[in-house]
């Protein structure tokens, strides 16, 4: 129990990474022979109107072997930062459910956010607070209450004992239900029935980011990294919104994991959650606890 526990902060890290082998397909999107015929069918239309001189090419933009117009590009410029919540603070509380091939837990995560500050994560198991982490940008604390250790990682620690690199803001942005890796180049926009869908590619990592058109609601993300060091994959689907002073806030999310390790799910589940209210960190190290160097994740 207490091992798993502590893996939680560390845990919600790594699963906010740029991620690589995709799961499964989007369950919304049809990538069958009838979709792929008529995509091809549009594509050479789009090149017999250009060699007629009924569309200009230098409005188009080539990438891989489609053709899309820079004004959809724009679209999903659009929607991305439509989508992306606006806040100062945060706070949250949600029931957990963890499951891998070794470990199964339920438990309960109380989130306290500053924006672009820190980040304070509390794990309550059997109505007992078992671990308590502060994030910030250069370091993680975490108190172990049950076997009264404290540690202190820095970045580099942590990208060690999970093998992948760690970012700050997007651990923020994830939970609070906002796109991730955005800043690389947009290579495809699909419209397929209700749904548009932004592929991204960026140095060394390629993202799926899909908008529900009717509300720009986020509903689902998948990453992909091209790595040498380490290969793993994250699969997120949103759903559960509700809409709180024009925020529209997702308050189920399921991700799907997959790293060196193994497979592993995280299912997140969102009771209560504030926005822009008064919040404190609290963070005291008792003087019984002993400064611990050997990550608990490693054992």
């Amino acid at each position: 129990m207490t091992k798993s526990l502590l893996r939680i902060p560390l845990l919600l890290m790594a699963i906010f990474i740029n991620s690589c082998t995709l799961l499964k397909k989007p369950f919304f999107i049809k990538n069958n022979k009838k979709e792929d015929r008529k995509e091809k069918r549009e594509e050479k239309k789009l090149e017999k109107d250009i060699a007629k001189g009924k569309i200009d090419s230098t409005i188009l933009i080539k990438k891989d072997s489609l053709l899309i117009f820079p004004t959809d590009t724009q679209l999903a410029r659009n929607f991305l930062a439509l989508r992306t919540i606006p806040y100062q603070t945060f706070q949250g509380k949600a029931k957990m459910h963890y499951e891998s091939l070794e470990d199964k837990q339920n438990f309960t995560a109380y989130f306290r956010m500053k924006k672009d500050s820190i980040i304070w994560v509390s794990i309550t198991a059997f109505e007992v607070e078992a671990a308590r982490a502060i994030i910030t940008k250069d370091s993680v604390k975490a108190l172990d209450r049950i076997n009264k250790n404290y540690y202190i990682y820095t970045y580099n620690d942590i990208q060690k004992i999970i093998n992948l690199q760690v970012d700050f803001k997007t651990l923020q942005d994830l939970i609070i239900g906002n796109a991730v890796a955005v800043d690389g180049n947009i290579t495809e926009v699909k419209n397929v029935q209700d749904f548009l869908t932004t592929f991204i590619k960026g140095t060394d990592y390629t993202n799926q980011i899909t908008f529900n058109k009717a509300d720009t609601s986020l509903r689902q993300i998948q990453l992909q990294t091209q790595r040498e060091v380490s290969k793993s994959s994250l699969l997120i689907s949103m759903s559960g919104f509700t809409r709180e002073n024009n925020i529209y806030f997702s308050t189920l999310r399921d991700l799907n994991i997959q790293d060196i390790k193994g497979a592993s799910t995280l299912t997140i589940d969102f009771k209560k959650f504030d926005f822009e209210k008064e919040i404190e960190f609290p963070f005291n190290v008792p003087s019984s606890f002993k400064l611990k160097i050997t990550s608990p994740i490693q054992k």
